[in-house]
């Protein structure tokens, strides 16, 4: 399907979004205004693709008070206007060439969350882009008139998953026990909670050795790393991709 076609096909739905979120729960429009998204999406990437099962994968609960309902319905078709919107923004920033086709397979998006510069940093952009995955560091990226919260909302609805990288950066005295431990810098912390409300389930947690998450991250499951020492981080991530069907064995 021709790219331009696919782009203003999406946008229109988009477009539509706030009408439809508008009715009632209970309207016949939904459903057709979910379907054509679903088609366009097939269509252009497959049903196996990340752009169609972020869409496909999201559901609404029907349970509570018709106002309740109503809330979460409201909800739900704003987060597929956002799925919607992220496949646009996502490809109108890659700048693929003439066709988009379930034949043409695109470099999945890694969101690193990142404190200081360091040598972990370099290392974790390398061994992605040897693994054949795109790293999405907000820094290195035009600002495009955004406020920096914006900005970011705005890269993180680009990636397919997103990579925690929590090194020790800030040094935090606990006012009871005055107890000093290591955790990641404030906007580390800020993105972990973005993340979990726009790719949960796609998160993968890396903390720096002798640092601590803070206690309403620390149940998380995290790999361990040194700065210059990354294998097990490295092994963790591999492991988390192909979970997620992101690495595909390459024959010669």
């Amino acid at each position: 399907m021709d790219k331009m076609k696919v782009i203003n096909l999406l946008k229109q739905k988009s477009k539509e979004a706030v009408y439809v979120a508008s009715l009632p729960y209970n309207n016949n429009e939904y459903l057709p205004w979910r379907r054509n998204i679903e088609d366009i999406l097939e269509s252009a990437f497959g049903v196996t693709s990340t752009e169609y099962k972020r869409v496909a994968d999201v559901h609404m609960e029907t349970e509570g008070t018709r106002q309740a309902i109503q809330r979460t319905y409201g909800a739900l078709v704003h987060r597929i206007q956002q799925e919607v919107d992220s496949v646009i923004q996502k490809y109108e920033l890659l700048g693929f060439e003439e066709k988009l086709s379930a034949t043409i397979e695109l470099p999945p998006i890694a969101f690193i969350s990142h404190g200081k510069k360091s040598v972990a940093l370099t290392k974790l952009e390398e061994s992605l882009n040897t693994l054949g995955i795109k790293p999405l560091i907000v820094k290195e990226q035009p600002s495009l008139d955004k406020t920096v919260n914006d900005k970011v909302n705005y890269y993180l609805s680009q990636a397919d998953f997103v990579i925690i990288l929590a090194t020790g950066d800030d040094t935090v005295k606990d006012k009871i026990t005055g107890k000093e431990t290591k955790q990641p810098r404030q906007n580390v912390i800020h993105e972990i909670g973005l993340a979990q409300k726009t790719h949960s389930g796609r998160i993968i947690y890396l903390l720096e050795e002798g640092a601590e998450f803070p206690s309403n991250i620390r149940p998380k499951v995290w790999e361990s790393f040194k700065q210059r020492n990354m294998m097990n981080a490295f092994l963790g991530i591999v492991r988390e991709l192909r979970a997620y069907g992101m690495l595909k064995v390459q024959k010669p």
